[in-house]
C-alpha cells in the first residue's frame, strides 16, 4: 500500500509541476519555474527514481506515463544546465577604431568587493560600459574611473553608461518612470545609440510589464540609428518572459545565449541563470561574447565585441 501511494504521490507532483511550469505562458509569477531549471528537474529526479524503484500492481501504465515525464524534465533542462567556461580573456581592443570592446555589468549596491570591480573596470579596457544598481557600496565606482571613462550618465534605479568614446547626446527616460540610461556616440561615421537597462523582477509583474512595454517604445523611437542595448533584464533563457521580451524589443537581436551570470559567488558556488544581455540592432555584429570571473557583485559581467556588418 506504502508504495501504491508514495507512486501516486510522485504522479501527481509531475503533473503539479507541469501545470505550474505552463502556467508561466499568462502568469509571471510562475513563469520563475521556467528559468529555475533545478527546480523541475529535482522533481522529476524524485519522482522517476521512486516509479522506477517502485513497482505496485495496477499501475503499469501510469508508472510508464510518469517515467517519460520524469525524463522529458530532466532532458529538457540539459541545454540550460552546460555551464559555458570563461573565456580565457576578453576580445582584443581594436586600435583602429573599426569595432567596440563593451561590458555590461550589474555592479550591485551591496558589492562585497569594490575593488575588484573598479580593477575589472579599468583593467578590461572596455569602449563602453553599460552599469545597473551603482549606488551603496558601488556608488563611487565610475567616479574612481573617471580618468579612464571621462563621458558618464547616471539615472534612475542606479542605470548608467561610462565611455572612453566622445559622446553627442546623453540623458534618462524623460519619464524617469523606467530604469533607462542612454548615450549616442559617433561610430564609423554614423550615430550608434546605447541603452543601459534594469528591469523589475518578475515577481512584479505589473512593474515588469510596463518596463518592457516603455523600453520597446524606447527602442522602436530610434530605429532609424543603429542601437545596443543591455543591461539586468532579470529574464532567463527557458521562460515565457523571454519570448515576450524577444517580441517586445524586435528587430534587435540577443547575442548572449547559453551564458550564466546570477548569483555569482552567493548562495552557491556557480551562477545558474543568464539574466544580464546584450541586444544589437541590424547592421551590427558581435563576436567573442561571454561571462567574466566574479567582481564582487552577485552578477557576473558580460562583455562582447560590436563592429559594423551587413544587415
Amino acid at each position: 500500500m506504502a508504495a501504491y501511494l508514495i507512486c501516486i504521490a510522485a504522479c501527481v507532483c509531475l503533473g503539479l509541476t507541469y501545470g505550474v511550469l505552463l502556467s508561466g505562458a499568462f502568469r509571471p509569477k510562475a513563469d520563475v519555474f521556467n528559468m529555475i531549471w533545478p527546480v523541475p528537474v529535482m522533481a522529476g529526479v524524485l519522482a522517476g527514481t521512486a516509479l522506477y524503484v517502485l513497482r505496485p500492481e495496477g499501475l503499469k501504465t501510469l508508472r510508464r506515463i510518469g517515467l517519460a515525464a520524469s525524463a522529458v524534465l530532466v532532458l529538457q533542462a540539459l541545454p540550460y544546465a552546460q555551464l559555458q567556461p570563461h573565456p580565457d580573456s576578453l576580445p582584443p581592443r581594436s586600435e583602429t577604431g573599426e569595432a567596440l570592446r563593451l561590458a555590461s555589468f550589474n555592479h550591485w549596491h551591496l558589492n562585497r568587493d569594490p575593488d575588484a570591480a573598479i580593477a575589472f573596470l579599468r583593467e578590461g579596457d572596455f569602449d563602453l560600459v553599460f552599469l545597473q544598481e551603482v549606488g551603496g557600496a558601488s556608488r563611487q565606482t565610475p567616479l574612481s574611473l573617471e580618468e579612464d571613462y571621462p563621458y558618464q550618465v547616471y539615472c534612475a534605479w542606479g542605470t548608467a553608461l561610462i565611455s572612453r568614446r566622445p559622446v553627442l547626446e546623453q540623458g534618462c527616460d524623460e519619464y524617469r518612470t523606467v530604469p533607462a540610461a542612454y548615450m549616442q556616440i559617433e561610430f564609423q561615421g554614423a550615430p550608434l545609440r546605447l541603452t543601459s537597462t534594469h528591469f523589475a523582477r518578475p515577481t512584479r509583474p505589473d512593474l515588469y510589464q510596463y518596463h518592457r512595454e516603455r523600453l520597446s517604445a524606447l527602442i522602436a523611437a530610434q530605429t532609424e540609428h543603429a542601437q545596443i542595448l543591455a543591461g539586468d533584464f532579470n529574464t532567463a533563457e527557458k521562460g515565457f518572459s523571454m519570448r515576450a521580451l524577444r517580441d517586445a524589443l524586435y528587430p534587435l537581436k540577443r547575442v548572449t545565449h547559453g551564458l550564466r551570470t546570477w548569483p555569482s559567488e552567493r548562495l552557491i558556488p556557480m551562477p545558474m541563470l543568464g539574466i544580464d544581455h546584450i541586444w544589437v540592432s541590424d547592421g551590427l555584429c558581435a563576436s567573442q561574447t561571454g561571462a567574466a570571473p566574479d567582481a564582487g557583485s552577485d552578477h557576473r559581467p558580460v562583455f562582447t565585441l560590436v563592429e559594423r556588418c551587413e544587415t
